[in-house]
């Protein structure tokens, strides 16, 4: 990089941070002090809510959360008298009367205040509190997952299905409202756990899911379709407390995990290990037309035929250990650290049987690839965190530093073997070695500024580095001499740089019921993809604005109305911009193309959100127009075999004209009655797809749809059945179609020994139709695929809970009141 863009984005973020660093000042002048305690125990209450209300209206003034050791702080209060009130989930409220802030006496300190504990609350929150398993907001979506079954011994990819307008592919791939271009985040950040397949992550480790569909310019743009976060869980109750559970499946799948929390005083603490053993075999078929083109009339001249068959079989091994911290300084200053490292093993194997057939369906040939594959991994997170909260209601600082590393070590051995009519030639023997490795910081800092009840303005900078390093190694086995000789031509060393400085400014208000938001993000990019085994460099840097814009109605508490728009951003990733030849199949190569473009998108998105009691009703109407769209691109070659040409394919990447997508969704949860809990959603939309590739205009367009039912019954006493289940439609991409998909889940649940423990049982895909099908075609080829992996599989679990109260932890109250639970999940995105 320049020096001037170093000196230049020195100045750009060290300014901000300033402007963050500066206690703003006002004109209050007093403060009120004191501690929580627990009635004639006088022990702590730590995390409860305090507020002081202004007489003589009962006006909220000021507010904040108790310590770990019950103390509070209400700072630059205003002069004059106010009633305090104190309230936590379990315990009556208690107000606190005539505390007057004077010019004589400003600080006000109340020593000891006392809540007593509320059975009749306690037995209001198990009875009415239970969350929906899917919560609807204008923003966003929550799926609780602690509320799903499948949790209990399924992965983040199983439960993903429930959520609207969320598929998942054969490889734990997401795609939302048609686009597999989602960013994957952990409690708000990158995390070595975004990297992986979410179907290797095990559902237990997750709280609760939030889909984004239209993030404002405070989140990173990186995202065509949106932002799935995973927030993991995090146990909030003093003391020690944890949770053991293992898992056993059908064909040789284990889950075991144990995660605990120690919270005493100022510090919290928590840790976890979770294993995994996952074995998926799996076939796949395809049948592929080739046509050859008359030179003059470009008609088709001749047809051949090409039928593959494959098995396949995969172990996956992991072990993740997780570790972290949290140190309370003051009621207002917290610092925190964690550190998340995971060690993996994959072992797989591949056996593709081809047939070659002339125009007349004759068989000419033979072919047999075997692959065998080894990977060994190894990630690590380490996370330092600092949050600073004022006395102004909402006023706080945070900042966070990420670092993110990633090694894999793999190694294939491919051996083809030929038959041409009655003769065998010898088998072709390669092996081949990949260094894989991805190393990734961040540093960031988000500064929100209350500036009146109604209006505030918030602001923070994000700076990214991170590189990807791929160096892949051939060789080939000599028949005559026995020994592996380096191949050159197929050996390669990619390795990609990108550089990411941003900053970003919202301001929000609210007249009457109409609020707004209005928010702008400048990011500067720089990019290096380095072919080093040819000495090729290829820089891409760019400039890009981000504007947002958020207008919400709430026409009282049970309907709103919300209409948003954003820009965002795809960049190409390493995959996409390799150019090193999978040669897995090589009668249908894969391969990146390192001059791909970024992707812009522009959303808009219109939402309603409806309440009746416990009714909840949610609709969106979206359109999203995409440029310079990133896609697959298909086209034929020859391959050589005993010096005869037979037709294949090559895949590589390449930048679309145009992507358009709009449509609508539907979202429903229905609590038929107290022991019948109903989500379903619905959406459909459609996509058109068009560009030009050379002298050829290519195009597509289809109407596509999904819809998901869920429903949840408690049939007696602690024993809880799960049925779900969920509906694909076909959909479209610019050379052919995904095919319809279906799927039944079944589960149970039954708490025992007290409710200190819980049995489940799970069986997912009933009835075994969980398919991945496609339609690929282009003017010389056609080809249609099947391909399945053993989806159903039964599972048996058991979950033991270490001095946990159940009644407690599984219910929250939906206004929001318990703030242990939901007070902050919004904070720490990027």
């Amino acid at each position: 990089m320049k020096t001037h863009h170093h000196s230049l984005f020195l100045l750009l973020f060290l300014f901000p941070l300033a402007l963050l660093a500066q206690n703003p000042q006002g004109t209050t002048q007093g403060r009120v002090s004191g501690t929580l305690v627990q009635g004639e125990a006088k022990s702590p209450v730590g995390f409860a809510n305090v507020v002081l209300l202004a007489l003589p209206d009962s006006s909220l003034t000021t507010g904040a959360t108790t310590g770990m050791d019950g103390t509070f702080l209400l700072d630059r209060v205003p002069l004059g008298q106010y009633v305090l009130r104190a309230s936590r989930v379990g315990y009556r409220t208690r107000y606190v009367p005539d505390i007057r802030v004077t010019q004589a006496q400003p600080q006000v300190a109340l020593g000891s205040v006392s809540l007593n504990a509320g059975a009749t609350q306690l037995s209001e929150v198990e009875v009415t509190a239970e969350e929906a398993l899917v919560e609807y907001a204008l923003d966003k979506r929550v799926v609780n997952v602690s509320q799903d079954i499948n949790a209990q011994s399924g992965t983040v990819a199983e439960v993903m299905q429930s959520l609207p307008s969320v598929t998942v592919d054969i490889d734990g791939n997401v795609a939302m409202r048609g686009s597999s271009n989602v960013t994957i985040l952990v409690d708000g950040k990158q995390s070595s756990l975004s990297n992986i397949p979410l179907d290797q992550i095990p559902a237990n480790l997750i709280e609760s899911i939030e889909l984004i569909t239209n993030p404002s310019s405070k989140y990173n743009p990186e995202g065509t379709s949106g932002i799935i976060n995973l927030v993991l869980k995090k146990e909030k109750k003093p003391g020690f407390n944890g949770v053991a559970s293992v898992t056993a499946g059908t064909y040789d799948n284990y889950n075991a995990s144990l995660n605990l929390n120690y919270r005493y005083n100022k510090w919290s603490l928590h840790g976890g290990y979770d294993f995994r053993q996952r074995t998926r075999p799996g076939s796949s078929d395809s049948f592929t037309e080739n046509y050859y083109l008359d030179s003059l009339t470009g008609r088709i001249d001749s047809t051949s035929y090409r039928l593959q068959e494959g098995d396949r079989n995969s172990l996956d091994l992991s072990n993740n250990f997780r570790i972290g911290a949290d140190y309370y300084l003051t009621p207002n200053h917290t610092l925190s650290a964690s550190a998340l490292y995971r060690v993996g093993q994959d072992e797989g194997s591949n056996n593709i049987l081809y047939r070659f057939e002339d125009e007349n369906r004759l068989l000419q040939s033979t072919s047999r690839r075997i692959t065998e594959d080894m990977e060994d991994e190894q990630a690590m997170d380490l996370t330092l965190g600092y949050r600073q909260t004022f006395g102004r209601k909402g006023q706080e600082l945070t900042a966070d530093a990420v670092y993110t590393t990633n090694v894999d070590v793999e190694e294939s051995i491919f051996r083809q073997l030929y038959e041409n009519g009655d003769s065998e030639s010898l088998p072709e023997v390669q092996q081949t070695f990949v260094d894989d490795s991805n190393t990734e910081f961040v540093a960031k800092a988000d500064y929100v500024h209350p500036i009146s009840e109604d209006s505030r303005l918030e602001t923070g900078f994000r700076t990214t580095y991170e590189q990807l390093d791929e160096d892949s190694r051939f060789f080939d086995l000599d028949n005559t001499t026995d020994e592996l000789v380096y191949n050159p031509l197929q050996s390669n060393h990619f390795v990609y740089d990108e550089q990411v400085y941003a900053i970003y400014g919202n301001y929000s208000n609210k007249f009457k019921s109409l609020s707004f938001q209005l928010g702008l993000r400048a990011e500067q990019t720089f990019t290096k993809a380095d072919q080093r085994t040819s000495d090729e460099v290829f820089h891409n840097d760019y400039f890009s604005l981000f504007p947002s814009l958020f207008i919400t109605n709430d026409f009282d508490e049970n309907n709103k109305v919300q209409f948003s728009y954003s820009r965002r951003i795809n960049r190409p990733r390493s995959r996409f911009l390799n150019p090193f030849v999978d040669m897995t199949d090589p009668y249908n190569t894969r391969f990146g193309n390192p001059e791909l473009r970024p992707e812009f998108i522009n959303s808009l998105e219109l939402g309603y959100l409806r309440y009746w009691g416990d009714i909840s009703f949610n609709s969106s109407v979206f359109f999203r127009h995409t440029t310079d769209e990133i896609d697959w691109f298909r086209t034929v070659t020859t391959v050589i075999v005993d010096s005869v040409e037979v037709p294949g394919t090559k895949t590589t990447f390449l930048n679309l004209a145009s992507n358009s997508s709009y449509g609508i969704e539907l979202g429903l949860n229905y609590p038929i009655a107290k022991w019948w809990q109903v989500n379903a959603n619905a959406s459909g939309f459609r996509t058109q797809l068009s560009t030009m590739q050379g002298d050829t205009e290519l195009s597509s367009s289809q109407l596509s749809w999904d819809a998901k039912l869920n429903s949840t019954m408690t049939v007696w006493k602690d024993l809880d059945i799960q049925l779900s289940a969920f509906y694909r439609a076909p959909t479209a991409d610019i050379q052919g179609r995904r095919e319809q998909m279906f799927s039944t889940d079944f589960a149970m649940k039954k708490d025992v020994l007290k409710k200190k423990a819980t049995v489940s049982l799970r069986v997912s895909d009933v009835f075994n139709t969980r398919q991945f099908n496609f339609l690929s075609y282009g003017p010389e080829f056609r080809t249609e695929s099947e391909n399945r992996r053993q989806s159903r599989i039964i599972y048996l679990g058991f979950t033991y809970r270490i001095n946990s109260d159940e009644n407690q932890n599984n219910r929250r109250q939906r206004n929001g009141n318990d703030q242990e639970q939901g007070g902050d999940m919004d904070e720490g995105f990027e």
